[in-house]
């Protein structure tokens, strides 16, 4: 069985989403992809199994919010 998740990120600016897309990059290989489409951040996930997916998730979700926060600080 395989796991597929997409997750869309909407930010204020391209820049923003540079610096999230930036900040999250090192730690989604091999588990997760992610892209920058103008303003938006899609990420792309795949796992084996539920809990896979969602240690993945949490992770990476954790990853952005803490690079959202640093963002708003800068700025």
């Amino acid at each position: 069985m395989a796991i597929e998740v997409t997750i869309e990120l909407d930010y204020d600016s391209e820049a923003e989403a540079l610096a999230i897309l930036g900040a999250i990059s090192p730690d989604n290989a091999p588990y997760a992809e992610a892209e920058r489409i103008g303003t938006m951040l899609v990420i792309k996930a795949a796992s084996r199994t539920p809990a896979q997916m969602l240690h993945t998730m949490e992770d990476l979700l954790a990853c952005v919010k803490v690079a959202e926060e640093t963002v708003q600080e800068a700025q």
